[in-house]
């Protein structure tokens, strides 16, 4: 656990670096021209000034990358792990999601910061693209687990849908938000269903989903406090939108603990 812990410090400050230089080299460039569809008007409560343009927005997205990355050096599923000297613990579905997870997570995280960082258009659209590709991580991911869905056919369809709802954000960035919930929320009805958790919905093994939940209603509700007059103060460095980053972050780091604990043996489900 503690070498891991050190390791995904490592590897989550890597990508923050790597993330703020490649950042900060492109400021300025065509590529970052056109600004994001909320200037000039308010782009969240933080006003914007140097670079980062927002670095409370900015450096909150870090989360994602941190708990990402301790995400994707998790080792205790699959067949590294053993139960006991010389027994090892069987693959399971999980193995192949828990993986994609923390690297979706890595994407969210870099892309916010990109987005807060120089408030463009494309980093619009990266910031929210990543959150589509959450949403449809766990809405195939939940039909490859409970059994419904070839890992091929689920890999086709979260690409194919990805293309899909990039070209339609890239069209009508104004949709995001609705896009945004639409993609959401089937994976989080699928995922409290025991048709793909294979345990009640009252369950102890299905904690994790209620409280990742849990956790997204309240960051949702300081993100719509954040743009009201009396909690938006402009120049302070606790901003209401990155608490909601870090809550999102933690939301998503919970998705991983539930696909612990609600595992799919392949000899059950079948092969790939």
């Amino acid at each position: 656990m503690v070498r891991r812990t050190l390791w995904a410090l490592l590897l989550g400050a890597a990508v923050c670096a790597v993330a703020w230089y490649a950042t900060y080299a492109l400021a300025g460039t065509a590529l970052l021209a056109r600004a994001a569809t909320c200037v000039p008007g308010h782009c969240f409560c933080e006003h914007a000034a140097g670079f980062p343009d927002q670095l409370a927005n900015s450096v909150s997205s870090f989360a994602f990358v941190l708990l990402g990355a301790w995400v994707v050096l998790s080792r205790r599923t699959g067949l590294r792990a053993t139960l006991a000297p010389g027994i090892r613990k069987p693959a399971t579905r999980e193995d192949v999601l828990i993986p994609l997870l923390g690297i979706t997570m890595l994407f969210i995280g870099v892309s916010s910061f990109f987005y807060h960082a120089t408030l463009s258009f494309f980093g619009q659209f990266l910031d929210i693209f990543s959150m589509y590709t959450f949403g449809l991580l766990l809405f195939f991911g939940a039909l490859y687990r409970a059994g419904r869905l070839r890992g091929s056919y689920a890999l086709a369809g979260f690409v194919a849908a990805s293309i899909v709802f990039g070209l339609l954000q890239f069209a009508f960035p104004d949709a995001r938000r609705i896009l945004f919930t639409a993609l959401l929320v089937p994976g989080i009805i699928l995922e409290l269903t025991p048709w793909v958790t294979g345990h009640s919905p009252r369950s102890r093994r299905v904690w994790a989903i209620y409280a990742g939940l849990g956790v997204m209603v309240v960051a949702y509700g300081i993100w719509l406090l954040d743009q009201t007059p009396a909690f938006c103060d402009p120049g302070s460095l606790l901003q209401g939108h990155a608490i909601w980053h870090v809550l999102g972050a933690v939301a998503a780091f919970l998705v991983f603990i539930h696909y612990r604990r609600t595992p799919h043996l392949w000899l059950r489900v079948g092969s790939d």
